[in-house]
C-alpha cells in the first residue's frame, strides 16, 4: 500500500485509540470520585457522581444495575428509575441482559407508585421470558392488590403455580375472596358473598377470617345459631384472633339465650389460649350469673396467672364501686396511669415485617403480606 494511503490509516488508528483511553481514563476517574465519596461518608454524592456522570456502556451494566438497585433500596426511587431506562436506552444488551433490566424497572415502578407502568412491564415480560414469568406476575400481583381489583388479582394468582411460594399464594387467594365478600356485604348481597366465602374455603379451609365473615351473615340473616357454629371454628383453625369474635358471639349466644354453652365455650378458650379478651367476656357471664364479688375474684386469679393493664383497669372499676374518701380517688389516679400506659400502644404487629397499629388489618400495608398481622399478647395487649 502507497505511503498516502497508509497515513490517514495510522492516524486515524492513533486517533480511535486516544479516544478509548481518555473515556477509559475518564470513567475510571469518575469511579474513584464515587469511592472517595463513599470513603469519606457521603453516599450521597457517590451516588449523584455515578448517576450523572459515568456513562453507560456494555462493560459497565453490571455496576449500573448494581446502583439502580441500591437506589431502591434507599427510597431514592426517580433515580433508580433513571438509572434502569438509561441501560435499556444506551446499552446494547441480549434479549436475556434487556429482560434483566425490565425486571428491575418492573420492580422500580411498582415502588414508585406508577402502577400502570409496572403492570404494563411486569406482563410483557411474563409473555416474553419463561425465566421471569413467576417474578412478573407477582409484581403485576401486587399492582392488582393495590387497586383493589380482586377480581383481576385472583386470575392473575391462579397463574402462579408450583415452588414453596404456592401455599402463599393460595391464602391470598382465599383473603382475594374474603375482600370481594366484605364488597358484596357492603352492597347488600349476602348470597354472593356466601358463595365468595364457600370458593374461599377452597383455596384455604383454615381461613379464620372466613368464619368471622360467616358469622356476620348468619347473624344479620338472624339465624344465631349457624352464627355460632361458624364463630366457634375459629379456636381451632387460628386461635390468636379468637379475640375478633368476641363481640358477635356474644351477641349470638344472648339472641339464643345460650349464655351456659356460651360461657363453656369461653372457659375452654381461656383453659388452651387465654387472653384478656376472653378473660373479660367469660367475667361478664360470671357478672351476670353470680354477681361481682365473683366477679372481682375471677378477674383477681386471672391477674396473678396472667397480668395485663387491660385487666388491671377492669379490677380498679371493679373496687372503684365499693372504695369511699381517699380510696376511691388513689383507685381513680391508679386507672387513669394504667389507661395512659396502653392508650398509645399499638394493639397489632405484623410477624414478618413488624408494622404496628391500633386496628386489626387483614392486609399489611408495609409488607403486603396476608393475615400477617395479629393481635400483641402481653402486658399491654392481650
Amino acid at each position: 500500500m502507497s505511503d498516502w494511503l497508509l497515513l490517514p490509516l495510522i492516524l486515524l488508528a492513533i486517533g480511535i485509540g486516544w479516544y478509548l483511553g481518555r473515556r477509559e481514563r475518564k470513567g475510571s476517574r469518575y469511579y474513584e470520585l464515587g469511592l472517595r465519596h463513599l470513603l469519606n461518608d457521603e453516599p450521597d454524592q457517590a451516588v449523584a457522581t455515578l448517576v450523572t456522570e459515568l456513562n453507560v456502556d456494555n462493560d459497565n451494566v453490571d455496576t449500573h444495575l448494581a446502583l439502580g438497585g441500591l437506589l431502591r433500596r434507599r427510597g431514592e426511587l426517580e433515580k433508580a428509575v433513571f438509572v434502569h431506562e438509561n441501560i435499556l436506552k444506551w446499552a446494547r444488551l441480549d434479549q436475556a441482559a434487556r429482560h434483566n433490566v425490565q425486571m428491575e424497572l418492573a420492580r422500580d415502578y411498582l415502588q414508585a407508585g406508577l402502577l400502570d407502568r409496572a403492570e404494563s412491564m411486569s406482563m410483557t415480560l411474563a409473555a416474553e421470558n419463561p425465566q421471569y414469568r413467576s417474578e412478573s406476575l407477582k409484581i403485576a400481583l401486587q399492582v392488582y392488590e393495590q387497586e383493589r381489583d380482586w377480581h383481576r388479582a385472583i386470575e392473575i394468582a391462579k397463574q402462579v403455580t408450583g415452588g414453596a411460594e404456592e401455599a402463599q399464594i393460595e391464602r391470598a387467594i382465599s383473603h382475594y375472596l374474603c375482600e370481594l365478600a366484605e364488597l358484596s356485604m357492603i352492597q347488600k348481597d349476602p348470597e354472593s358473598a356466601k358463595d365468595f366465602l364457600v370458593d374461599a374455603i377452597g383455596h384455604f379451609a383454615q381461613n379464620p377470617r372466613v368464619s368471622l365473615l360467616q358469622g356476620r351473615i348468619a347473624l344479620e340473616a338472624g339465624d344465631p345459631l349457624a352464627a355460632i357454629r361458624f364463630l366457634e371454628r375459629i379456636i381451632e383453625q387460628e386461635p390468636v384472633y379468637v379475640a375478633e369474635s368476641m363481640v358477635l358471639l356474644e351477641t349470638a349466644h344472648q339472641a339464643m339465650g345460650s349464655e351456659d354453652a356460651y360461657r363453656r365455650y369461653l372457659e375452654h378458650c381461656l383453659t388452651h389460649f387465654p387472653s384478656i379478651s376472653v378473660v373479660l367476656a367469660l367475667g361478664r357471664v360470671i357478672r351476670d350469673q353470680e354477681g361481682t364479688d365473683a366477679l372481682a375474684r375471677f378477674i383477681a386469679n386471672q391477674m396473678t396467672q396472667n397480668p395485663t393493664l387491660r385487666g388491671f383497669i377492669e379490677l380498679i372499676d371493679i373496687n372503684l364501686g365499693d372504695a369511699e374518701g381517699a380510696m376511691r380517688q388513689n383507685l381513680h389516679l391508679l386507672k387513669d396511669f394504667a389507661e395512659t400506659m396502653i392508650a398509645d400502644k399499638p394493639n397489632y404487629r405484623c410477624g414478618d415485617c413488624g408494622f404496628e397499629g391500633k386496628r386489626m388489618r387483614w392486609h399489611c400495608p408495609s409488607c403486603r403480606g396476608w393475615a400477617s398481622i395479629r393481635p400483641i399478647f402481653g402486658l399491654e395487649g392481650e
